[in-house]
């Protein structure tokens, strides 16, 4: 529900809103990280606000696994499960598994957003899909 709200509310503001990347690196059963950058630099961006990954249902609608929000400045990637210093888990992690396609979305101040998909394979390597399906 929380999620829903936050995708809402990035639609309504995304007019005047800005993107930036979302990386990710892992496997899966093993740290999962998330890193941001501009579009145009390699410079972390490090005033993210919100974070969270919801996974595909088989009804293509998306369902929250991970939630924070709260934050005001990230100095390191986050790490999958693992709320940083100043964020508020909304929603609690759940496990992420292989063939299952995941939506990583992130909010910055000034409207800015991203996100990204990916899944795992059987052998627990990351992949990024260009779309859901």
């Amino acid at each position: 529900m929380v999620f829903a709200f936050v995708l809402f509310a990035a639609g309504a503001v995304l007019a005047m809103s800005y993107s930036f990347r979302t990386t990710a690196s892992g496997r899966l059963h093993g740290p999962v990280t998330f890193e941001f950058h501009r579009d145009s630099t390699t410079r972390a961006k490090t005033d993210i606000q919100s974070f969270g990954v919801s996974v595909r249902t088989p009804d293509h609608r998306w369902k929250a696994v991970w939630f924070i929000e709260g934050g005001h400045r990230v100095t390191q990637p986050i790490q999958y499960g693992v709320a940083p210093a100043g964020f508020n888990t909304r929603i609690p992690p759940q496990k992420l598994l292989s063939g299952h396609t995941y939506l990583a979305s992130a909010s910055a101040g000034g409207g800015g957003l991203s996100s990204m998909y990916f899944r795992f394979q059987k052998n627990g390597a990351i992949t990024f899909p260009d779309s859901p399906d």
